[in-house]
Formats: structure tokens, C-alpha cells, sequence
């Protein structure tokens, strides 16, 4: 095929079965927050077992995350690709051979192994293939399948399998599209290779228990009223000590065979877009949380209809990804300006979502699910080029693996502060509003009149009735705090960006200032063939290249 193929449409066949792998993690990822009440049945298990299936394969991903360049180094990014797709299409067959926990534990950190080796690999292979001047279109491409899909597509489809099918049905629906984004990536031909690797066991171990012992804290701790159980105290203290070790191992004791062998954290770029992508991750994370958890909660949507509902936002997403990275590509202008806008949408989003109540409906909540859509597609576009384009192809990796660790990482705590915060305002927002519902109330009163002749003139005892109504009565207190919490949820979330935008530009100005006009070529080399490295980094570079098939 590859001799029959010109060698643009061979790129881009490629670049297709990077998305579809892509579109793989991407079932993998968002699989439970749709099935996790079927699976819940069919397993037998407690909500705490269920989460450990969760915590588990977050865990394996942020590990994945700083372990697969290593790979992607020593391989050609093509074989890891294989790989990945592969083993994540047999785990994910896998974890419909029985409901056993332990079994699913082992499929699911498997396939966040998987996962985070797919998005390393694929997105440096991406950068490799195309030429410089291609980068914001291709990126646009990936971020259909890494961002957009998430995000809108696999909840509505895992919500009609959940509701038609079964929750295993979601995990079947990976191999149709491993088999065929390995057909699509074999357009870039039989490009195996090694080199030898010697694996950091010290620094993986240390990364493997603060990933593991962090993730459960930050997904379990809002249960558990975080530091007031010694138990959460113990793991979050044992994982931020394996956290700082690891820091400071990489710090003083860095070589070939650490993690971050070639560090991208001298380039400027690189950490401002850092820091960037732990508010977006943040905010993505957060809204995704927010908003089907909002629909299912308080408007009492079907998991389809929860679903469905982000399938607009999810079109206007991938139009604002296209859009925004064929005008990159066009006009020249920096991809930085774009941030500001997609900031200022997801903020306007989120503010008119602030507005909801317990009566809204989808044409309501349709214009600020559009704006979020548009936001998001400007922001994560640009950001992707700020933050690795400028890299030297050594550190480029590196540089992939630590930016999707920081969203990831974003994501994480946003969810788990989000979580803690609804909780909050939950008990808050009751205790005020109970306040106003006591005996003798002349409008309480006739609330509970009206609502027990309502339920008596539908065949109801008339004591019977009577008792029923102070029910009624509750759950309509319950559904209305839960809309003021949420409310106030999504409203935290424009706070977010108006504290994070002044701190952002700040540090910009400050890296921006730390950077010596000696250190411009550590801002890797900006041709397509990404040929230029600073000083022993060149060997490390010029390698890659070849081995990428340059």
C-alpha cells in the first residue's frame, strides 16, 4: 500500500488511525461516569469498590503519561502506536470475560497504560509526519479524538449502549475501532525499531505510588470529609512524600534513563503552556463533571438524554478545533491570541449555566453548551501549539507526556473540588432554606394544603394524603438546593478564569524575562524537520528523526 499511496495521502491515512486510537482511550476514559449504575448490578460491588475501578486506571494513565517517552524514544512512535492500540483493544475485549472485580481492576489498569501510550505516541508521530506549517490543522485533527470526543461523543453513545444494551457494550465498541486504526496506521509502513532502554525502576516506582495513593485522595476524599479521616490523612501524606522524592530525584540526580531524560522544562513556552493546561484541564474536567451530573441530579435526565445533550456542544467543538487551525495555519498569527477568546466563551458559558434552574430544559441550556463547545475547540488548539510546537524533537516526548499530565493532573483537582464544593453548599443551602419552612408558615401551610387535596383528588386517603405532602414538600426542597448548588458550581468556575488570567499573564511576563537570548535555541528548532537541538542534544534529536523515518 505504501508504495501504491502518494506519500501526502499516506500522512493523512496515518494521522485518521491516530484519531481512531485516539477515540479509543477516549471510550475508555469516560466508559464509568455512563455505566457505572449497570456495572454497580452486575458485579455486586460497593460504590467504594467501583471507585477503586476508576482510581486504578487514572492512576496507570498519569503513569503511562511519563513513562511512554521513554518507549517512544528507543521505538519509533509508529510501533508504540501499535502497541497501544493493540493492548488496549485486547483489554478492552478482555473486560467482558467476567464481572469478577479484581479481573476488571487488572483490564482497567491495563487499558490506562494503554491509553496514555496512544495520545504520546500518536501526538508525537503527528508532529513528525507533517511539516511545521501543517501543525495547527493536524493538531486540530488529534484534538477531535483526544479532546472533542470525551467530551461529547462517547457520553451520548455510551448512554444509548447503557440504556439499550448493556455497560460491556461500551468496551466491545473499542474493537471496530482498534482493528481500524491499526488498518490506518499501517499507511505509514513497517517502521520497527529498537534501540535499548533502561527503565528508571526507582523513579516509576515513586510515580506509581503518589499516581495511585493521589488519584484515590482526590477521588475519595470529599466522601470522607478529606483530613478529618486518618485514613485519607495516612495515603495523601505517604503520596505526597513519593511525590516530592520523585521531584527531587529528577531534579538532582537527572540522566538518560530518568523519566524526563531530556527536559522540555527549560523552554519557556513549554512551561507557561503548562501551567495553562492545568486550569484547562481544570475547566474541562469541571464542566464535563458538572453538567451531566446537573442534567441527571436535577432536571432528571435518561443517561441518553444526558448524553445527547453534549452532542451539540460537541459539533460546535470540533467546528471551533477545524476552525481554529486552518485560520492558524492561513493567517500566521500566533496561536496565544486565540487563548483569550476561548477563555472568555468557556466563561460565558459557564455564567449563563450559573443561571439554571430546577424547570430547565435542553432549548435552555443549548446556547451556553454552544459557547462552552466553541470555547473549548479556540483554547485547546492553541494551547497544543504554544506549548510543544517550539520544542527540539528529543524533548518533544517528553514534552507530550508531561502537557497531557498536567490537564490530567487539572482535571483531577478539579473534579474533586467541585465535588467538595456542591457537598458543601448542599448542607449550607439546605440549612438556609429549612429555615423558612416551619409550622404555623401561613404560605407553608397552604403549600402543604394545596399539594395533600392535589394527591386526595387523585384516590389518596385524605390522612394519607397529608403525610405524603410533607414528602413532596421535601424532595422539592432537595431539588431546589441541589440547583443552587450547582449554580453556584458553575459560577466558580468564571471565577476561576477571572483569578487565573492576571496570575497567567504574570507568569508569561516572568518566563518571559528568565529566558536569556542565548537560550532561544532551547526553543527547539522551528523548522518542519525539527533537525536543530542545543548542545548534546543534537545526537538525541538527529536519532529521533532517523528513527521516525525522516
Amino acid at each position: 500500500m505504501q508504495h501504491h499511496l502518494d506519500a501526502p495521502l499516506r500522512a493523512w491515512l496515518m494521522a485518521t488511525g491516530v484519531v481512531m486510537a485516539a477515540l479509543m482511550d477516549a471510550v475508555a476514559s469516560t466508559a464509568l461516569s455512563i455505566g457505572r449504575i449497570d456495572m454497580l448490578g452486575d458485579t455486586y460491588a460497593t460504590p467504594d469498590e467501583l471507585a477503586m475501578v476508576d482510581i486504578v486506571f487514572i492512576a496507570a494513565k498519569l503513569t503511562a503519561f511519563l513513562v511512554a517517552p521513554l518507549f517512544v524514544r528507543a521505538a519509533r512512535p509508529t510501533a508504540c502506536l501499535r502497541a497501544g492500540a493493540v493492548t488496549l483493544l485486547l483489554a478492552s475485549a478482555a473486560m467482558t470475560f467476567s464481572v469478577d472485580l479484581t479481573w476488571i481492576c487488572i483490564c482497567r489498569v491495563i487499558q490506562g497504560l494503554a491509553g496514555g501510550t496512544i495520545l504520546v505516541a500518536g501526538q508525537t508521530l503527528l508532529f513528525f509526519r507533517f511539516p511545521h506549517r501543517h501543525q495547527p490543522v493536524v493538531q486540530a485533527v488529534f484534538a477531535l479524538g483526544a479532546v472533542m470526543a470525551p467530551a461529547a461523543i462517547t457520553p451520548a453513545l455510551q448512554g444509548w449502549l447503557v440504556d439499550h444494551l448493556s455497560w460491556d457494550w461500551i468496551f466491545l465498541s473499542n474493537i471496530p475501532l482498534g482493528i481500524t486504526s491499526l488498518a490506518l496506521v499501517a499507511a505509514d509502513g513497517d517502521r520497527t525499531y529498537w534501540r535499548g532502554i533502561r527503565l528508571p525502576v526507582l523513579e516509576m516506582t515513586l510515580l506509581g505510588i503518589g499516581a495511585a495513593l493521589l488519584t484515590y485522595v482526590l477521588l475519595q476524599g470529599s466522601r470522607f470529609n478529606w483530613l478529618d479521616d486518618p485514613d485519607i490523612t495516612v495515603l495523601a501524606t505517604i503520596g505526597m512524600a513519593a511525590a516530592g522524592l520523585l521531584v527531587i530525584w529528577e531534579s538532582w540526580f537527572r540522566s538518560e534513563s530518568s523519566l524526563l531524560a531530556i527536559s522540555p522544562l527549560g523552554n519557556p513556552d513549554f512551561c507557561f503552556g503548562l501551567l495553562v493546561s492545568l486550569v484547562a484541564g481544570f475547566a474541562l474536567s469541571g464542566s464535563a463533571y458538572l453538567i451531566p451530573a446537573f442534567a441527571l441530579n436535577v432536571l432528571d435526565f435518561t443517561a441518553t438524554g444526558a448524553g445527547v445533550l453534549l452532542l451539540p456542544s460537541g459539533v460546535v467543538l470540533a467546528l471551533a478545533l477545524l476552525l481554529s487551525g486552518f485560520v492558524l495555519e492561513k493567517t500566521g498569527i500566533r496561536p496565544i491570541t486565540l487563548v483569550p477568546f476561548g477563555i472568555l466563551l468557556f466563561a460565558g458559558a459557564m455564567w449563563l449555566l450559573s443561571g439554571s434552574t430546577s424547570g430547565s430544559g435542553s432549548p435552555d441550556l443549548t446556547l451556553p453548551l454552544l459557547l462552552r463547545g466553541g470555547g473549548l475547540g479556540l483554547l485547546f488548539v492553541a494551547l497544543t501549539l504554544v506549548t510543544l510546537q517550539g520544542l527540539a524533537a528529543d524533548a518533544l516526548p517528553f514534552g507530550i507526556g508531561l502537557f497531557n499530565f498536567g490537564k490530567q493532573t487539572g482535571g483531577l483537582v478539579g473534579t474533586a473540588l467541585l465535588q467538595t464544593y456542591i457537598d458543601h453548599q448542599n448542607v449550607h443551602n439546605r440549612t438556609m432554606l429549612s429555615g423558612h419552612l416551619v409550622g404555623g408558615d401561613p404560605a407553608v401551610d397552604q403549600r402543604l394544603r394545596a399539594t395533600a387535596n392535589v394527591l386526595a383528588s387523585n384516590g389518596i386517603d385524605s390522612a394519607a394524603a397529608t403525610k405524603a405532602a410533607l414528602s413532596v414538600l421535601q424532595r422539592a426542597l432537595d431539588k431546589q438546593v441541589a440547583t443552587i448548588s450547582y449554580d453556584e458550581a458553575f459560577f466558580a468556575l468564571v471565577l476561576l478564569f477571572a483569578i487565573a488570567a492576571p496570575c497567567l499573564i504574570l507568569a508569561k511576563q516572568l518566563l518571559g524575562r528568565r529566558a536569556a537570548p542565548g537560550n532561544q535555541t532551547a526553543r527547539g528548532g522551528r523548522s518542519h524537520d525539527r533537525r536543530t537541538s542545543p548542545g548534546k542534544s543534537t545526537t538525541s534529536a538527529v536519532s529521533i528523526v532517523k528513527a521516525a523515518g525522516k
